[in-house]
Parts: structure tokens; C-alpha cells; sequence
């Protein structure tokens, strides 16, 4: 059994894969912004899942900077060098505990999931924060693991700030109420023209094949798609093509299944 754990800033979803490679028994709850509460939900929730049945690994996602199982920078929960495994190692020894930054889960499992593998696709979490990552031939490189394109500077309406402070999810709700399909057309144009923003100049510098939108904004990227691909053939450069712009698969749940691949992946190298 693998359990797949997607730490957002928000909440966290933990949830179990059957042999067909779906998630089941997923449960939600609000991230404690405490680390040790934080693992001692996530440890608790394990074992309602498990209910003490063998589990092969633990995937976990999270929503920031990770390097060797160390939380070392996630900004919307306020930790720093926080060392997540070891913590939940007290509690599941001997078992394997994979973990990755959340953008970077939900890109690859975005991208080995559409009908062709996209030479270079970018995938962008719109949720809490803004988190990005970029997947070639269907891979995570490690040296663009890190990347984090929701902090870069921007200049908007004359005043410098984040793509993150412009258009994460968290923000677009206070500035606008909560998106559905009953939000009208004004406001999926400004959500558009945020998105641009920032996505422009990742586009202009990696030329993607295909721009993948998750997160709780990304339930709704048929609703802003072609807003945000007129904008963006209106500003880029002639010689640059727009990508194809689509939502994820399971938005709400590809991180998951971005654990699951991940962990599939590290036990098989292991």
C-alpha cells in the first residue's frame, strides 16, 4: 500500500492507492501551521487509512523548498528548516518516506497523464501560494527542482510585488468572492490578466509546448483560457508561440497522484 500525503497551505489531503492506481480513502483537514501538530495529523490519519495493514512507502508533498526529506523554506506554513521525515520516521520506522515540493508532484503526474508526452510543459498550481515546475520529455530535473516561479518580481500596475501576491487563489477569493461557473465575464478577464502577468515572461523564456493550470484555480481553466491566450499572443513576441492552455486532471487531486508516481518511481530505483 502506498500513502500519498498533499500538504498544501491551506489543507492536506491524505489518501491510500488501490492496484488500479486511484486514490481512495481520502481525507481532508485544515495544514496546522505547527510542524508537530502538522505530523502528528498526518500520523494519526495514516493509521485510520491503514488501519495497521502493511504499507510499502509514504509520499509526501509539500508546498515549498525540500531537499533531503528537510522542509527548508514553505512560506504560506512558516517553516524553515524543518526536517519532515525524520519527524514522521518516529512514528513509521522502517518504512520508506519519499518527499517533494507539491508543484513539482502535481507537473509530472500532469504531464505523463496527457495523450502525448509534451517536449517541455509547464505547470502552474494556482491555490494558497502560486508554485510552478517544469517537466521535459516527461521529466523532473533535478536542477530545475527547485524552482519557484510564483516569488519572481514583477511590476504591476506600477507597483513592484509577486505573481504569487497578484494571483494566488487565496487572493483572488479576497478580491473577488469565491470563483464558480456563475462568476461573470469581468472578473475571469482580470483573473486572466493576473495570470499573464507572470506567466508571459516563464513562457518567453522556456517556450513550453502546453501551460498545465492546477490548484483551486485550475478547476475553473475553462472559463479564463481563451482570455488569457489572447493576452498573452497580444504581448509576446511575434516569433513566440502560445501554448496550448489547459486545466489538470483531477486538479484538486494531481498532487496526489503525483506521490503516487513518485514513489512508484523511487521504490523501483531502489
Amino acid at each position: 500500500m502506498i500513502i500519498t500525503v498533499d500538504t498544501g497551505g491551506t489543507k492536506t489531503l491524505v489518501a491510500s492507492f488501490d492496484e488500479e492506481k486511484n486514490p481512495k480513502h481520502i481525507i481532508k483537514f485544515p495544514t496546522p501551521k505547527n510542524v508537530d501538530q502538522y505530523i502528528q495529523r498526518v500520523a494519526d490519519q495514516i493509521h485510520l487509512i491503514t488501519n495497521d495493514k502493511p504499507i510499502d512507502a509514504i509520499s509526501i508533498a509539500l508546498p515549498g523548498v525540500v531537499k533531503d526529506g528537510m522542509a527548508v523554506w514553505c512560506q504560506n506554513l512558516g517553516w524553515k528548516n524543518q526536517p519532515i521525515r525524520e519527524l514522521l520516521s518516529r512514528y513509521f520506522p522502517n518504512i520508506p518516506i519519499f518527499i517533494a515540493n507539491d508543484a513539482n508532484m502535481a507537473g509530472l503526474a500532469s504531464m505523463l497523464r496527457l495523450p502525448k508526452t509534451p517536449r517541455c510543459g509547464l505547470y502552474i498550481t494556482l491555490g494558497t501560494g502560486v508554485g510552478t515546475s517544469l517537466i521535459l520529455n516527461g521529466n523532473l530535473h533535478k536542477e530545475l527542482s527547485d524552482c519557484e516561479g510564483g516569488h519572481m518580481s514583477l511590476n504591476y500596475n506600477g507597483k513592484i510585488t509577486t505573481w504569487e501576491e497578484i494571483a494566488a487563489g487565496r487572493v483572488l477569493q479576497r478580491i473577488f468572492g469565491e470563483l464558480s461557473s456563475d462568476t461573470p465575464l469581468e472578473v475571469w478577464e482580470e483573473v486572466a490578466n493576473r495570470i499573464k502577468a507572470g506567466l508571459q515572461p516563464l513562457i518567453a523564456f522556456t517556450q513550453p509546448d502546453v501551460v498545465v493550470i492546477g490548484g483551486s484555480v485550475g478547476v475553473f481553466t475553462s472559463y479564463f483560457s481563451d482570455i488569457l491566450s489572447g493576452l498573452l499572443a497580444e504581448n509576446l513576441p511575434a516569433a513566440i508561440s502560445v501554448p496550448k492552455i489547459i486545466s489538470a486532471p483531477n486538479p484538486e487531486e494531481i498532487v496526489l497522484y503525483g506521490c503516487y508516481d513518485n514513489a512508484i518511481s523511487q521504490l523501483a530505483s531502489n
